[in-house]
């Protein structure tokens, strides 16, 4: 295959690169080593035997909700034979001349639909999209996809596009015992939608918390609810926690493992204000890395769920200019309570269109000063936190959700469909800089970047469009250092921040120096 180095004129910002670390992984089965808890989306190795993963949410009804695409990139040497799994079911809503009572005493009604199977090959160095609606004899209302490939180092995404926005994000290579979930919401216009996979051949029983409005719920009808072999189940929450601006959600299993994803939906093919599709954290961390930061020109905002039944949390948010000489932004001390959520509102106007008990600290950040965020546990357990973005349609920008970044790796990978994305990549080693390279594998073809690098403690947004990236192309950003990073995915309706997938055998909790 050939070798293409992109022109210097395209990455002009690059500067000089020492090495290449090559991608490995390990089995996702087991804990990765060094960390002791579940990462469940992450890259295997090339030698690997097979790979699987999971993708949970999307619509095949053909009512333009959520429409489902699964995008897969090859990034290897051979075709990638791929078998699909197809689950759809029919989720029918429940009758709203019922009282309340009785609507959230009634447990998820659901209809299993014959699964599917189907297969796909993916050729050498290359990007395959499959609309999940157009396979044969796809039936049903919801539907997810469990994809089985002989190349080790698959990458799968998956895409929703409807009538309110389109959220692309990644799919899972592994399924827990728990989820976990911040900064879900049941507000006016909006619809929330947790959707739990058992991929297994024993039945699942699972149990669902919500934390809304400052206080635990356990509606009786998300109890000992029971997940048969190989079957979904989407749970439409937004009946039983209604018209809570942040709701927050643990998914946890009592007996078996699943997978766990949640759907967002804001406004109407009429009035559309945003599609979100993110799965849970399979575990908890002391430390989220928001390398994106927030856009000062939206209600944006960081929210921090702190599921512990008994510990209280003392958290820091840290707030990292990209100017050395800037001045030292103070960090944000909060402290959570057992089972309790928090709201630190950190650009745009108006805290209370997030949330009405928001802590608004838009003044600490300048206004149009480029940053990145780190939320630390300063005494307490772990915790989970997701950024926010929330538009009431009079801005570009749709709402949208998702998590920060709880790993580092030296390798990732992701798939852009138009070649023209930011990435934003944290470095925090005190005492060197990194460097780094990116690959593009596209149409058979291997693209290779000039190299750059980065300082200690610091971040750079890049976009691909300077460095000339075909479409449809599998991105592998490697570094000689762990970094942490994350993606802009924009379109004509909005943009919004999102995960890269890490090489799993490179994983290693987050080291940021204090300030």
């Amino acid at each position: 295959m050939k070798v293409t180095r992109w022109p210097a004129l395209l990455v002009f910002t690059a500067l000089i690169f020492g090495g290449i670390i090559s991608s490995t992984s390990q089995d996702l089965a087991e804990e990765p080593a060094g960390l002791g808890r579940v990462i469940s989306s992450a890259v295997g190795l090339e030698s690997d035997l097979v790979s699987i993963w999971y993708c949970i949410s999307g619509t095949v009804g053909g009512a333009g909700i959520a429409d489902h695409e699964v995008i897969l990139g090859n990034k290897s040497d051979k075709i990638a034979e791929v078998a699909l799994t197809v689950t759809p079911v029919l989720a029918p809503q429940k009758n709203s001349s019922g009282g309340d009572q009785d609507r959230k005493k009634a447990a998820p009604e659901v209809v299993q639909i014959e699964r599917i199977q189907t297969s796909i090959e993916v050729p050498p160095r290359s990007v395959e999209t499959v609309v999940v609606a157009d396979l044969p004899q796809v039936a049903g209302e919801f539907a997810s996809v469990m994809l089985e490939s002989n190349v080790g180092d698959l990458i799968v995404e998956h895409r929703v596009v409807g009538d309110t926005g389109e959220s692309q994000s990644n799919c899972q290579s592994d399924a827990s015992k728990e989820w976990y979930f911040a900064s879900g919401t049941t507000r006016d216009q909006a619809r929330e939608i947790i959707s739990v996979f058992n991929p297994f051949a024993d039945s699942a029983v699972i149990d669902m918390t919500f934390v809304a409005d400052g206080r635990v719920r356990r509606p009786d009808s998300f109890s000992g609810l029971v997940i048969p072999p190989k079957t979904l189940l989407p749970v439409d929450i937004t009946g039983a926690v209604t018209l809570s601006d942040v709701v927050s959600a643990e998914v946890r299993a009592r007996t078996g493992r699943v997978v766990a994803e949640r759907l967002l939906i804001f406004g109407d093919g009429f009035t559309p204000n945003g599609l979100s599709i993110e799965a849970g954290s399979p575990s908890l961390a002391p430390i989220w890395v928001f390398p994106g930061g927030v856009d000062s020109a939206f209600p944006s905002s960081i929210q921090i769920f702190n599921p512990s039944e008994v510990e209280e949390v003392n958290v820091d948010i840290e707030i990292y200019s990209d100017f050395k000489d800037s001045s030292f932004i103070e960090p944000v001390s909060i402290e959570l309570s057992p089972g309790t959520t928090e709201t630190i509102v950190l650009g745009g106007e108006g805290a209370l269109n997030i949330s009405r008990s928001a802590y608004d600290l838009t003044s600490r950040i300048p206004s149009g000063s480029p940053h990145w965020i780190v939320v630390r546990v300063i005494s307490g357990p772990s915790i989970v936190s997701e950024r926010f973005v929330f538009s009431d349609g009079s801005f570009p920008q749709m709402t949208a959700s998702g998590f920060g970044v709880d790993v580092m790796a030296d390798s990732h990978s992701f798939i852009t469909s138009e070649g023209d994305e930011l990435v934003a990549i944290s470095h925090t080693s005190d005492d060197r800089l990194v460097q780094l390279k990116l690959l593009a594998f596209s149409g058979g073809e291997l693209y290779e970047s000039l190299p750059f690098e980065i300082s200690a403690v610091s971040r750079k947004v890049i976009n691909l469009e300077q460095f000339g990236i075909p479409a449809d192309s599998v991105i592998e950003l490697i570094s000689s250092e762990p970094v942490l990073v994350e993606r802009y995915i924009g379109s004509s309706k909005g943009g919004y921040w999102t995960r890269v997938l890490p090489a799993a055998s490179s994983l290693s909790e987050p080291y940021v120096p204090l300030q």
